[in-house]
């Protein structure tokens, strides 16, 4: 959908697909859950000039919505493949929409908001304008920012217990991706969509490639697992590996910490964080079909359906599935996306509320780790080909997950409201594959066959309240939340003896579990940790001169407690326990001398659970408090009407662990006394360039440095995996020579980054170039719309980045994705 505008229990795999199968159907049946007419509406309107030329419908749309700055809500599949005459000349608001709409069987209706909603001409009443609720009551949680010019991006986000905050009033720097961007670039996961973001770089892959394993990004030089991306604000309840994409409207990007925000995440990330919107009902009924294919073999199919009713169109349902398998662009790998979830929503008065149903399970085969390096090796070798088999045939990782979430938001009064979350996630991971190590700078490997599965049961609760007030001569927005996040975690590991091998020419071997090789560990899983993370946030924004001036301040305390279990005992007795609390502030300012210029200042806080000193040291057995990452950024934004873009400055401190002299010269005291210090600027823009003509592009440059290192030895040298420069220019043109054909390009480009801290070993800088294109017309009277797009393009091979433990990673070879949507 584009908004334009300026300004339950576990259940097996074949519950869900039956009930996803018998809603889909109900959904499918014509008239199910349509709109009732409610009363009329029209508008005075003044006159004004415009000129918008003749060409495809959607961006003349846009164009005349942001003229007028009135928000104009329709979808893709409504303007697939039509066109306008375009209008010159003085028209009143409702004049120029129907000018531009003659001929095309859609008419523009006015709602109680004062915006427009497109219906079928058919559906309407020319004596009588319907009136449809297509929004939230304004302020609400679930009130979606609108889409910027372009549609690629919005104009704010979900900003953890502050709530939807436009990008102009929010004192951090973020990005809001749109359902419009994740189906036109054919997304499948979360590292697709943050392919588009400059300020944000991979540190592993899971589809399609020979990790096929989960994704886990780097943001301002710190690394940001899947497991730690939310849902609405709540943590630990999304997918544990690699998220799918279908089921998403929007993937909201903060960067920088944000324990006051949203809370430590589950695994400590403090680089950003990442919100995911799920697709809710619109008012326009939805039943869409994809069919897809992607390179070598991979087929499959997604179905969205969407219907609203209820007097004011109060209820709302949305059913996505998907299912997708057969051979990926990785030599002799096999891969089996099954994906269903269902959306219920209530929108009242005063009461919202909703109820997501989930189910993922990623199943791949011939997928391995990345590479780790011997201590003393002095050079990475060169690359594998991109594409090639690295893994050997009987690897296999496969995830699965179920979780539910309900959420609700009630006002009390107009200026108070009370909202609750609850979500749980069952999560299994079957992983049955290789260890690798580079041995020598030609290749050789050292590679040991291990199973290691592993589960984890989470609970996640969010309860808050927001209330607004005036005082002190300031409009004040005051926020206080609590959070619970539990997690059960645990594990299975058998290792196999270890064998020789080359990167560029892999050793094969046999099964070791189906020839009965001799093995050390066990199978069967085992609890090894309890974690539970709790909060308490409070924030105040207080707002003067109509928002000119506003000023955040907050506070989080946050409990983090772990247990510690033996997981290589059949006992499985308890072996230590940690329970600490700490504080977390925020400060935030904005100040708009312009209302298109926004100045923006910000300190703020990550939290990662804190180490535990292990023998030998002389303080084996204490625990240290949560790791505080410090954050200062500064920096502006400016609105040109249909470009936006920012600028920030920022710094970040990460305290981290070193072994300082003990009470004999022999002793030592494990410390948190070293730390990381990352500055640098970011540089992003985003919107239209010119009529038709959209762009998401950016540079980052940053020196992550290492201080205060063991010894003084590494001090002044690189961080891991820290590029210095970081650099995308995405472009998005519709073609003026054959109307509906919209072409794509994309280059990312990546610097030189270490992956020790001596700086001796590194990875040379990359770049890939993607292109894509999409058309859309119409098939039987229904919109169809024709997607193609081709990743790494010219086939390049190059080690991408590195995964931590994990080791230095691949890069995807050039993957070719088409698909064709037909909306009924």
């Amino acid at each position: 959908m584009t908004l334009c505008n300026t300004g339950t229990p576990r259940r097996s795999i074949a519950n869900a697909l039956s009930v996803l199968f018998s809603t889909s159907l109900y959904l499918a049946i014509p008239g199910v859950g349509q709109a009732e007419p409610a009363a009329a509406h029209r508008s005075i309107e003044a006159s004004q000039h415009y000129s918008i030329p003749a060409g495809p419908l959607a961006p003349a749309l846009r164009q005349l919505a942001s003229n007028s700055n009135v928000l104009l809500t329709f979808t893709d599949a409504q303007t697939a493949g039509k066109t306008t005459a375009g209008i010159a000349g003085n028209y009143t608001l409702s004049a120029a929409l129907s000018a531009l709409l003659a001929g095309t069987g859609l008419q523009a209706v006015q709602v109680s908001g004062g915006g427009y909603v497109l219906r079928k001409t058919s559906l309407v009443d020319d004596a009588m304008l319907p009136e449809v609720a297509v929004q939230a009551k304004a302020g609400s949680s679930d009130d979606l920012p609108m889409s910027y010019a372009g549609g690629q991006v919005a104009r704010g986000a979900r900003v953890g217990l502050l709530g939807n905050r436009d990008v102009m009033d929010t004192p951090f720097n973020i990005t809001s991706y749109t359902s419009d961007l994740i189906r036109n670039q054919q997304v499948a996961t979360l590292a697709d969509v943050l392919d588009n973001d400059p300020a944000v770089r991979m540190s592993s892959r899971g589809r399609n490639t020979s990790i096929g394993g989960g994704d886990n990004f780097f943001m301002r030089g710190f690394v940001l697992g899947n497991r730690d991306v939310a849902l609405n604000g709540l943590y630990g309840v999304l997918p544990y590996g690699t998220l799918s994409l279908e089921t998403v409207e929007r993937v909201e990007v903060l960067k920088g910490p944000g324990a006051l925000l949203m809370g430590m995440a589950p695994s400590g990330g403090v680089g950003g964080a990442i919100n995911v919107v799920p697709k809710r009902a619109t008012d326009q009924p939805i039943t869409r079909f994809t069919l897809n294919y992607a390179s070598d073999s991979q087929w499959g199919g997604h179905i969205d359906l969407g219907r609203r009713w209820g007097e004011q169109n109060q209820f709302g349902i949305r059913v996505n599935g998907v299912y997708r398998s057969g051979d990926t662009a990785i030599s002799n790998q096999e891969a089996t996306l099954i994906t269903g979830a269902i959306g219920l929503d209530f929108r009242g008065d005063r009461l919202r509320a909703s109820l997501d149903l989930g189910y993922q399970s990623d199943d791949v085969r011939g997928a391995s780790l990345g590479y780790r390096q011997n201590a003393n090796l002095t050079h990475i070798p060169s690359p594998p080909r991109a594409g090639k088999q690295l893994a050997q045939d009987w690897e296999r990782r496969k995830y699965r997950d179920d979780y539910q979430v309900a959420q609700a938001e009630y006002d009390l009064t107009p200026r108070w409201t009370v909202y609750g979350s609850a979500g749980t996630r069952d999560h299994q991971h079957s992983n049955f594959r290789t260890e690798s190590r580079i041995e020598a700078a030609g290749g050789l490997l050292r590679v040991s066959p291990v199973n290691y599965p592993e589960y984890s049961d989470t609970k996640s609760y969010l309860l808050g309240n927001r209330i607004k007030f005036n005082g002190l001569a300031a409009e004040h927005e005051v926020n206080l939340s609590y959070s619970s996040l539990d997690i059960e975690a645990g594990y299975g590991f058998a290792q196999w003896a270890a064998f020789a091998s080359n990167v560029h020419a892999p050793v094969w071997v046999a099964d070791p579990i189906a020839s009965n090789a001799p093995f050390n560990g066990f199978f069967g899983m085992r609890k090894a940790s309890e974690t539970r993370i709790t909060s308490v946030g409070v924030s105040d924004t207080m707002s003067w001169h109509d928002g000119a001036l506003q000023l955040l301040l907050g506070l989080r305390r946050q409990k983090v407690s772990v247990d510690n279990y033996d997981g290589g005992s059949p006992i499985n007795s308890k072996t230590s326990e940690y329970d600490k609390s700490v504080n977390t502030p925020a400060v935030g300012l904005v100040v708009k001398p312009w209302s298109n210029i926004s100045l923006y200042a910000n300190y703020i806080e990550g939290l990662s659970p804190g180490a535990q000193a292990t023998p030998p040291a002389e303080n084996a057995g204490q625990a240290f408090e949560p790791t505080k990452t410090k954050q200062k950024e500064i920096g502006v934004k400016v609105d040109f009407g249909r470009l936006l873009g920012t600028i920030a400055l920022f710094e970040l401190k990460q305290p981290n662990a070193i072994n300082v002299p003990g009470s004999t010269p022999a002793a030592y005291l494990y410390r948190m006394d070293g730390e990381q210090r990352n500055r640098g600027i970011e540089f992003s823009l985003a919107g239209e360039l010119a009529e038709g003509l959209r762009t998401i592009s950016g540079v980052t440059y940053m020196q992550a440095k290492q201080v205060k290192t063991q010894t003084g030895l590494n001090d002044g040298k690189d961080a891991l995996a820290a590029p210095r420069w970081i650099a995308n220019a995405g472009l998005e043109w519709d073609t003026p020579f054959v109307p509906g054909l919209t072409l794509n390009t994309r280059v990312i480009a990546t610097g030189e980054q270490y992956v020790n801290a001596q700086n001796t070993l590194s990875l040379p800088g990359w770049a890939r170039w993607d292109i894509g294109a999409r058309y859309q017309t119409n098939y039987l009277g229904h919109p169809l719309t024709l997607r193609a797009n081709v990743l790494n393009v010219a086939n390049r091979s190059y080690w991408e980045g590195s995964a931590g433990s994990g080791g230095i990673v691949l890069s995807a070879p050039r993957i070719l994705s088409v698909s064709a949507t037909i909306d009924f």
